[in-house]
C-alpha cells in the first residue's frame, strides 16, 4: 500500500431525502474537517434527478461543489441497493432508474470526478437458485450504457461487492455477485475497450456481513481494486465507524500492502443530521482511516 494515499469521506447524510440543504450541510462539515476529498453520493438526492427542472437543480449544485474547498474525486451512482434482474426487468420505472445513473455520470463529470461506483445484481432461476453465468451475462448487459457514457466522460466505473448474507433463504444469500463474478465482468469490459475502463470497489462492511475472508478477497482482486469503502459492523450493514465492529483491520492493511494498493481510502460511515452539528465525528473517522493505513 502506498504511503501517500488519499482519504475521502462520503457526502451521504441520513435525514430527509432529496433535501439539498441537508446535502450541502454534509459538504460544509467536510470543509471544516481534516478531509480534503469526498465521494459524491447521489443516494439521498436521487429522486431530484427525475424532476423536469433537474438541470437547474444540479447546475446550482455543481456550482456549489465547484466552489467548495473539497475535491470530489469519486462518485456513487444513485441506484444503491442489491437487486434481482428477474424483478428489475419487470419494473415499470426501469427507464427512470437507468436515466438516474446516466444523469449522475453527467453531474459527476461536471465536478471533475474520475471514478464512479455502480452496484450490480444477480439472476435467480425459477426455483430461486443462483445462476452464475446468467448473472454475469445480465450484469454485462445492464452496465453497457453506463460504461459507454463513463468512457465518453473520461470516468472509470468501479463495480461494488454487495452484502452476501449468511442465511439459508436464497433471497438473502444471493443478493449480490461474488468477487469472482465481478472480476469476469471487469475483464470483459477492459478487453472490449482494450484499456482499463472498469475496476472493482471493495466494500469492507458488505464483505463482513457475508463473513468473507478480507485478506483472501483483496488478494484475489489485486490490481483491479480501484475504490474502497471503509465502515464497520457486527454482521448487519450498519455503516459504523472503523473499529466499531468485527472487521480485522490488520488483515485489511496487510492485504492492501501486499497488492501495493494505490487508490483512495474512502469512508462510508453514515452520519445523521444531528451528528453533524460540528466536524467532530468526521474528524474521528479521518483519524481511524489513518490508523488503518499507517497502523
Amino acid at each position: 500500500m502506498k504511503d501517500n494515499l488519499i482519504y475521502s469521506q462520503t457526502t451521504r447524510v441520513v435525514g430527509e431525502k432529496n433535501n439539498v440543504d441537508n446535502f450541502k450541510l454534509g459538504i460544509k462539515r467536510l470543509e471544516d474537517s481534516k478531509f480534503n476529498y469526498a465521494n459524491l453520493n447521489f443516494f439521498e438526492i436521487q429522486e431530484l434527478l427525475d424532476k423536469d427542472n433537474y438541470k437547474e437543480i444540479f447546475n446550482d449544485l455543481i456550482n456549489f461543489l465547484n466552489t467548495s474547498s473539497i475535491t470530489f474525486n469519486i462518485a456513487h451512482a444513485p441506484i444503491h441497493y442489491p437487486f434481482f434482474f428477474n424483478a428489475y426487468y419487470n419494473r415499470d420505472d426501469i427507464s427512470v432508474l437507468k436515466n438516474r445513473i446516466l444523469k449522475a455520470i453527467d453531474v459527476s463529470k461536471g465536478v471533475g470526478v474520475k471514478k464512479i461506483v455502480i452496484h450490480v445484481g444477480t439472476y435467480l432461476d425459477e426455483n430461486y437458485n443462483y445462476d452464475v453465468e446468467k448473472s454475469i451475462e445480465h450484469n454485462i448487459k445492464y452496465l453497457e450504457p453506463f460504461v459507454e457514457k463513463a468512457v465518453e466522460s473520461n470516468i472509470l466505473v468501479a463495480i461494488e461487492n454487495g452484502t452476501q448474507m449468511e442465511k439459508d433463504e436464497p433471497l438473502f444469500k444471493n443478493t449480490a455477485p461474488y468477487i469472482d463474478e465481478l472480476i469476469k465482468i471487469v475483464e470483459y469490459y477492459n478487453k472490449k475497450y482494450n484499456k482499463e475502463v472498469l475496476g472493482i470497489c471493495f466494500d469492507f462492511g458488505h464483505a463482513n456481513v457475508g463473513n468473507l475472508n478480507m485478506y483472501d478477497e483483496i488478494i484475489k482482486i489485486g490490481n483491479k481494486l480501484k475504490v474502497t469503502h471503509i465502515h464497520d459492523n457486527y454482521g448487519i450493514d450498519s455503516h459504523n465507524q472503523p473499529f466499531d465492529g468485527t472487521i480485522n483491520w490488520t488483515d485489511v492493511r496487510n492485504a492492501l500492502t501486499d497488492i501495493n494498493y494505490d487508490g483512495e481510502l474512502t469512508s462510508e460511515v453514515r452520519y445523521t443530521v444531528d451528528e453533524l452539528s460540528d466536524s467532530t465525528n468526521i474528524n474521528k473517522t479521518y483519524d481511524l482511516i489513518q490508523k488503518i493505513h499507517q497502523g
